[in-house]
């Protein structure tokens, strides 16, 4: 998962913004440091909105160097932690929870970003809000 950075050259430096992530700015020195911090600000922006149980943005922008606009990825944890929370949207966690056979503090695992989930229990969510789990490399 990744969302567009575009990222600006200024007199001081660089500027960076998330169009389709309200909020979500950084600045910095160099281009380098420009993508470091626009992962850095993306991740922490996502953090809260998930905390938040904000949905997730949409992504609809295309990256082009070229324009400024940069593909900058969502930390892997954190993008699983925010598909489950999409996937369940809209279907108690109770109903969830008996459906797997599982607590509702177990369950609290698959919605943290800070906790591990096996894709066995991935396997089993996605079951349970009657999806089928995908596994993708690009």
């Amino acid at each position: 998962m990744e969302y567009i950075a575009c990222i600006t050259k200024t007199d001081d430096g660089f500027e960076v913004e998330f169009p389709e992530i309200q909020g979500c700015l950084t600045c910095a020195d160099t281009l380098d440091e420009a993508l470091y911090m626009a992962s850095d600000a993306l991740n922490a922006v996502l953090s809260v909105k998930l905390e938040d149980k904000d949905p997730l943005p949409a992504r609809t922008m295309k990256a082009d160097e070229r324009k400024g606009l940069y593909a900058i990825a969502v930390e892997t944890n954190l993008a699983v932690a925010y598909s489950i929370f999409e996937a369940r949207r809209g279907k108690p966690a109770s109903e969830i929870c008996r459906k797997m056979e599982i607590s509702r503090q177990a369950y609290a695992n698959f919605e943290n970003p800070k906790k591990g989930i096996t894709v066995a229990s991935l396997d089993k969510f996605a079951k349970a809000v009657g999806k089928k789990l995908v596994i993708d490399f690009v």
